[in-house]
Formats: C-alpha cells, structure tokens, sequence
C-alpha cells in the first residue's frame, strides 16, 4: 500500500515537474521584436514643426462645435473654416476632385492612374464638442489656439483637428511634388461626427451607390500610448474592431397622486427596480480574438507573472481576465457594458409621478448585437408593465473585425516601423464610437491608428480640460502620414 502511494505520488511529482517546465519554456519564448531595434527612424520629409503647429492653432480657432440639436450648431463656422483649409492647402485642393457633402462633409478625391486598384479612404471630421470660454481649469481658452510650452491648446487640438490638419499637412506636400498615385486616395472630412455622423454616413452610402469597394478606411481611433498599464515602452494601437453603441429608454407608468398614500407599484419604484435588474444581469464577457492578441503583442514589455500568464493563457486565462475586470477599461474590453445615465421622473417632493423614465447606454461587444441586447435586457427586468424602446439618438452594431497581421495592416505595419521604429505593435478593439463605423456598409478593413504619441495625461484631455497637441509628435505625425499616403498611392 505504501509503495502503491509512494508510485502515484512520485507520477504526480514528475507530471508537475512536466507541467512547469511547458510553464516556464513557453514564458521564455516571448521575446521583444527585433524590427526596428536600435535603428533611427526613416522620415522622407523634413517637417517643420513651429509652422504646422500655427496651422493646427489657427484650425482650433474655428468653434465648430456641434450641437445635439443640429440648429443649435452655427454652421457658418464650418464654411469659414473649408475656406480657410482651401486657402491653406492650395496644391491639395487643386489636385482633388472635391464635393460636399449633406451641406458640411467633404469628399475629395485623388484619382489614380489604376483604377484596377480599390482606393484607401482616410478619415477625420472637423466639428469638436463642447468647451465654454468661462470653464475654470483651462490654462488657456478652450478656442485660443495658444501655443505655450511645447504644445498647442485648444478644443480639437486632439480630437480631430489634429488628424484633419495632419493629413492635409501631409497630402499638400505630396501634391507640391507633384507626386502621382496609383491608387486612388479618398478623404472624407465629415462634420458631425460629435453627435450623429450623418455626414459620414451619407458619404459612405454614396460610396457604395458608386459600387466604391475601399480596399482600406483609415480613421482615429488608436495612437501610440506610453507609459500605459504594465507596459513599459510606447505601443501602437491600431484598432481593428469598435464596439456597437445603443441607448435603451425604460419607461414606467403608475397612478399618480399624494405621497402620504402610496399604492404598492409606483412609476420611480419600478423603474429602480427594473435599473437594478439590468445591472444584475451583465452580458456575457471574456477575452477575444482582438484581446488576445493585443495581450500577446505586448507581452515581452510585462513582468515575469505577466509574461508567463500571457504565454500560457491555456491555464491562466481566468485569472488574466479576473484582473483585467478590476479596471473600468479592462472589463469593457470583455464584454457589453450597461451605463444608466439620464433619469426623469418627479416634479414634486409629496406628489407620485405618473411616469418615470431612465436612459441606459450600452456598448455592444463583438458577441453581442442590438436585437441580443433588448432580448438580454426584456429578460433581466421581466415585467411587461415596463416600456422599452430606443431613444432617438443613433444606433450601431460592432463593427467588423478587420485583419490583423495581413492585407491592409501590414501596409500600417510598414509606415510605423519607418516612423517610430522599435514600437510595440498591438491589435485593439476602440470602446467609443467613430465615424469609420458607418464605413461597414462598403468594406471590412478599417483601422483606427493616428501616427501620434500619447501618455495616459494626454488621453484624458479628449474631451476633457487642457485638450492639448505636443508640437514635436505633431510634426512627426505629418511625416508618418506622408509615409502612409505615398505607399497607399504607390503600393509596391
């Protein structure tokens, strides 16, 4: 007997003893990539950085803010500021075929001289949100344009000037050189991307009405980020999915009357109760495709646990998505998420509301769609007596996933190493909505990458307080993008 137990345990020891050397060899597998290492980056142009900077300055003077209600947005703003992009970049304007579009958007194109080739179709949208003039905490005036420090600041400096500026910065230099693409280029400024993306969508459907299949959509979306999470060196995160968006109203309906004699169902009673159902109900959640692969792009910058969990996912990968769900931005990349966010009801502190109503936002996962999520959400709340519908803003599905490591992205792939060479280059999927979402209609391969370098203090500006561009990594960012768009008209 004893021998019999001494065998079994020594068959378990040498199992064990198996099961952390595959442990241990996988872990030392991931290795940091060799492209780019100790190699300077290869800029074909020289940019010079004070003189773009001015240009994104003057673009953040123009307040194109939209409005939720679109005849609250001054639109004569946004046909000063095309009037001034058309006298800023002549050679570009001249070289386009250039439409408005839905009033506001623009479509320019440059034709190529092989129409057998599908165009690539880059994106920005030129109205910002919100800033007022009297918000405390800006260092400078929300539509200034100062430059102060090493940084442009302003309401879009980011979010998208930076990207519409960047771009054209870049294509009017190409067409001052008299440069002659192959490939058909498609720029697609859209107006409204803020709050509805009608101009985006409307361009998107002319495409397809014109049989237009983009053999690429370059939109915002991801950047290079530094000092993020437990990576240490700067990651190029190009997305590759968006997650869906849709906003549910609960309604709940009741007799009114005197609070001194409440019935049993009353209209804000009914509506917590259905808010809390949902909440306790979350979707479905867990590491896809896209997160993994993000996941195993920047494994060689973790730590040793890191690196060992990322390479063994086959036994670790529930406890790697128990620690990703310990940060808000973690878990979103797992899964649905519900946010309740608007709620009306009540007029009067004695009196019973005859209705209440509460807005709940999701953001659709990949797995998910907008028919499963009322499906999940009738389910949870379980009671007919509770009116769900849609709210009158837009509605999206996920998008597609677009490749990852083939076709279209190696083109990326390529411009990144040339301009920041040594860079971690990792597949994301983007939580917030974009205009390339409605670009789904005429093509699956959309990324989201602009050529900048953000930290984590930079990210929180968008939308935020001291929205600010550093004036070096926008600069660098017109030479990457004219990387992009001369090997997107010259594929090789």
């Amino acid at each position: 007997m004893t021998k019999r137990i001494l065998k079994l345990l020594g068959g378990l020891s040498g199992l064990l003893i198996i099961l952390v050397g595959i442990i241990y060899f996988r872990t030392t597998q991931i290795k940091p990539p060799t492209t780019g290492q100790n190699k300077s980056a290869e800029l074909p142009i020289t940019v010079d950085a004070n003189s773009v900077a001015s240009h994104l300055a003057q673009a953040v003077r123009f307040k194109t803010v939209t409005q939720q209600n679109r005849a609250d947005t001054d639109w004569e703003v946004f046909l000063q500021f095309q009037d001034w992009l058309k006298q800023t970049y002549p050679a570009f304007y001249n070289t386009v075929n250039s439409e408005q579009i839905d009033s506001y958007a623009q479509l320019n194109i440059w034709t190529g001289s092989d129409l057998s080739l599908d165009p690539i179709v880059f994106l920005a949208h030129q109205d910002v949100v919100p800033a007022s003039e009297t918000d405390e905490g800006w260092d400078y005036p929300p539509f200034s344009g100062e430059i102060a420090d090493g940084f442009v600041y302003g309401r879009g400096s980011i979010d998208d000037k930076g990207s519409l500026i960047a771009l054209l910065e870049a294509a009017d230099r190409l067409a001052n050189s008299g440069f002659k693409p192959k490939r058909t280029l498609i720029f697609a400024f859209g107006h409204d991307e803020e709050v509805a993306g009608s101009g985006a969508n409307a361009i998107a459907h002319i495409l397809k009405d014109r049989n237009i299949k983009p053999y690429a959509v370059i939109d915002e979306g991801g950047a290079i980020t530094t000092g993020m999470s437990d990576v240490k060196g700067p990651v190029a995160r190009i997305g590759v999915a968006e997650k869906g968006y849709l906003t549910l109203v609960l309604t709940a309906k009741a007799e009114g009357g005197h609070s001194s004699t409440p019935p049993d169902y009353t209209a804000i009673g009914a509506l917590a109760k259905a808010i809390a159902a949902v909440e306790a109900h979350p979707f479905k959640s867990g590491m896809d495709d896209v997160t993994i692969g993000m996941l195993k792009a920047t494994a060689s910058e973790q730590n040793f646990m890191g690196r060992m969990a990322i390479a063994n996912l086959w036994l670790f990968k529930g406890q790697v998505e128990k620690t990703m769900r310990k940060s808000a931005v973690g878990s979103a990349m797992l899964g649905t998420t519900i946010a309740p966010t608007i709620i009306e009801g009540g007029f009067k502190e004695n009196a019973l509301p005859r209705e209440a109503k509460a807005y709940i936002n999701f953001r659709l996962h990949s797995r998910d769609s907008i028919e499963s999520v009322v499906e999940h959400v009738k389910s949870a709340i379980n009671d007919e007596r509770i009116d769900i519908s849609y709210s009158k803003n837009i509605s999206a599905e996920p998008s597609p996933v677009s490749q990852i490591g083939t076709g279209p992205w190696l083109w990326i792939e390529k411009a990144i190493n040339r301009g920041f060479p040594g860079t971690l280059i990792a597949p994301n999927t983007v939580l917030g909505g974009t205009d390339s979402r409605f670009f789904a209609l005429v093509t699956d391969e959309i990324y989201r990458f602009a050529p900048y370098v953000f930290d984590a203090t930079d990210i929180r500006r968008i939308h935020g307080l001291n929205e600010r561009m550093n004036i070096e990594a926008f600069a660098k960012a017109v030479a990457v993008y004219y990387i992009l768009l001369e090997s997107a008209g010259n594929p090789q």
